[in-house]
């Protein structure tokens, strides 16, 4: 009879741990970023969440934009769809990353120097998708770069 019990015990327990608790997770009822806590307030999140970028795209800025966007059709689906959510997130990091490499390019790097460096970077990325939209990224940037930024420079 103590076994029978013992075994019931045992293979109750292990049932349990198989049965759903009542924390369920459901859609998001709400734009933006929040939290709705235990009693049900909702709190507001957007301070930490990060939003997309809301620069003025004008000029050379938005030139190379549209050209980034142009050049990243190029690729496979996958790198091009990563590569447009990467301008479309933060196109100010895309125009930074450019105008440092003219600054760098201007003190004697050559903007092949940098492609040559991004490979070698790239060696260390084992997803092959993720290894494609780096280096096509690189690419991408550093034609622009030339052709935006510093123009003068492009040919070397």
């Amino acid at each position: 009879m103590l076994n029978r019990l013992h075994l019931t015990a045992i293979i109750s327990i292990a049932i349990f741990q198989f049965v759903p608790s009542d924390k369920s997770a459901i859609a998001q009822e709400r734009e933006g970023c929040f939290l709705v806590n235990s009693v049900g307030e909702v709190i507001n999140l957007n301070q930490l969440c990060s939003p997309q970028e809301s620069i003025q795209l004008t000029g050379n800025d938005g030139k190379f934009i549209e050209d980034y966007k142009r050049l990243a059709k190029g690729y496979s689906p996958d790198a091009t769809d990563s590569l447009l959510q990467a301008i479309q997130r933060s196109p100010g990091q895309k125009i930074a990353a450019a105008k440092r490499m003219c600054a760098e390019a201007k003190s004697g790097v050559s903007l092949p120097e940098f492609k040559l460096r991004a490979i070698g970077q790239a060696a260390n990325i084992e997803n092959p998708a993720a290894k494609e939209t780096f280096l096509a990224e690189a690419d991408i940037i550093s034609t622009l770069a030339g052709n935006h930024y510093c123009p003068e420079l492009a040919n070397k």
